[in-house]
């Protein structure tokens, strides 16, 4: 079976053996007083648990690494999740860049130089107020999508996985099932629900990323996860990164991070994943080396999206902390810069880069907490923020 955590869970902003905390695994810059932050910081919270912390800064002092966990290293990999989203906003802002789309157009608007719109016109894509929405609001989480990932169909519609998650019931039939862009979206189309009209308010939604996702792809006639491989990865050295879509590509490529979750107060191993089941908005495969690049990169405008599109995919929403596809990101008084968090089957990321201090961080924990997601998302920004001045300190 098919095991999905809601992401309700997660959008507060998926085999192993037991890996007990160790000592510091550093390939960057050596500060012991690092590895050993994150070992308290891991112990007093979930002390007895598997799983562990994965730290990597870049910073004006150099490259910082350290890991709670044995054998971990820079290009160790893990599942980023929501920090998918990063990607696909940008895949975006380059085709507005290069004038292939418009982020103000709506989804029933035609193409810049083409007859065809942006969202096929067929019933698998009539989505409520698909004639209102642009895909600027897609990229803020203010278009209202019903979120697949994370929301059960109403009990009251006459549909087979009513009263369920779309996926839990997709996946008790089939647990490698591949997940597709235009099933999700016939999804929302087909139960015709919604979250609110576009523009009305911030609503978190990984449905919100498979819609741009398809967009990428009717754009740029080629699937997303090959648009985001030769614009994206190629050009940006980024090796060590991809995007899943076969739903039998469960386990990460060694050397890989062991996963787990905890839920109801039971922890269970999550290596073996069907990590298809969120395209565009949170199936990458990475390492804390290419993440940390990717984000120091795109903050920056050196990743192939101009100066002028982050400084738009940076504008946060007054009414939330993201903007297009990045959120403003900071613990208590310490202000961590423009990231996102990514949280899955058995893991939780928090990654940020600071352009006022060129610093930057990717913070992995291999255990996922279901039962106080939003506790262990701010336990994770306050331990980087109490882990980035530690390395300033020297």
């Amino acid at each position: 079976m098919l095991r999905l955590n809601p992401l309700t869970r997660r959008s507060f902003l998926a085999l192993a053996a037991s890996t007990a905390l160790a000592g510091p695994a550093a390939t960057a810059g050596e500060m012991p007083g690092l590895a050993a932050l994150l070992k308290s910081r891991f112990a007093a919270r979930y002390g007895g648990n598997p799983g562990g912390l994965t730290l990597l800064a870049l910073t004006p002092r150099g490259e910082f690494f350290a890991s709670t966990l044995e054998d971990v290293t820079t290009g160790s990999h893990f599942r980023g999740a929501s920090t998918t989203k990063t990607f696909t906003a940008a895949a975006i802002m380059l085709l507005d860049q290069r004038g292939l789309l418009k982020i103000d157009d709506t989804l029933t608007a035609k193409m810049p130089g083409r007859d065809q719109p942006y969202m096929p016109n067929t019933p698998g894509f009539d989505i409520p107020h698909k004639e209102k929405i642009t895909i600027r609001q897609l990229l803020g989480h203010h278009a209202g999508v019903f979120d697949i990932a994370n929301q059960p169909i109403p009990a009251a519609l006459p549909l087979p996985y009513s009263g369920m998650g779309y996926l839990d019931y997709v996946g008790r039939k089939d647990a490698r099932h591949s997940f597709t862009k235009d099933e999700l979206i016939g999804v929302v189309a087909a139960a015709q629900v919604s979250n609110g009209p576009p523009g009305d308010a911030y609503h978190y939604s990984d449905t919100h990323y498979t819609i741009l996702g398809k967009i990428v792809e009717q754009v740029a006639g080629m699937p997303l996860d090959q648009f985001k491989q030769r614009e994206l990865l190629k050009r940006n050295a980024l090796d060590d990164t991809r995007f899943v879509v076969d739903g039998h590509e469960t386990t990460l490529p060694p050397p890989a991070i062991h996963g787990f979750s905890l839920e109801k107060g039971e922890v269970t191993p999550a290596d073996d994943y069907n990590y298809s089941y969120d395209p565009g908005s949170g199936n990458v495969f990475t390492t804390p080396a290419d993440l940390a690049r990717w984000i120091r990169l795109l903050v920056r405008g050196e990743a192939g999206i101009s100066s002028a599109q982050v400084a738009r995919m940076c504008d946060v929403a007054p009414d939330s902390h993201y903007g297009l596809g990045i959120s403003r990101k900071a613990s208590g008084s310490t202000d961590l810069g423009f990231g996102h968090n990514g949280g899955t089957a058995g893991f939780l990321t928090s990654l940020s880069y600071n352009p006022d201090t060129d610093t930057g961080f990717v913070l992995v924990c291999s255990l996922i907490d279901f039962d106080d997601l939003g506790g262990e998302l701010g336990w994770l920004d306050a331990t980087a923020a109490e882990s980035l001045a530690l390395i300033a300190q020297g």
